[in-house]
């Protein structure tokens, strides 16, 4: 029988080099050969979290506007990250196309007004420079 980690770490004060030899350790290839293979429902959880990974992510490719606006507004504190993250796939794809198509306009016009502040800077700064 071999001793539990815990129990070791636990005793690390008493125990010495003795104490571990007098121990049951087992290290033959079959205790071995067990451990390394996992069990068949791991096997199930694994395959099912990675299907459910890239249909995750095969959501948000499809959805690149709606991903940066509800990532923006996560980052803002304006909404969960786990609701977000749990609950926009779920809104269906005719949805998600109409959200999209509506932060894909709210990002062009971000965008246009990010270029009218910077004009204005400039005008700004050459008005300055201009003067004496």
């Amino acid at each position: 029988m071999a001793v539990p980690v815990v129990d070791l770490l636990n005793n690390s004060d008493s125990s010495s080099d003795e104490d571990l030899s007098d121990s049951e350790i087992s290290n033959s290839s079959e205790d071995e050969s067990m451990e390394d293979e996992p069990a068949e429902s791991e096997i199930t959880t694994a395959t099912e979290t990675e299907t459910k990974r890239s249909e995750e992510e095969e959501f948000w490719i499809r959805y690149p506007f709606l991903k940066s606006f509800l990532s923006t507004s996560v980052a803002q504190g304006l909404i969960p990250e786990y609701y977000v993250y749990e609950r926009a796939k779920l809104i269906g794809d005719e949805k998600a196309k109409e959200l999209n198509e509506r932060g894909k306009a709210l990002f062009l016009k971000d965008l246009e007004a990010c270029r009218e502040k910077c004009e204005l800077v400039a005008s700004a700064i050459i008005a300055m420079k201009s003067v004496k």
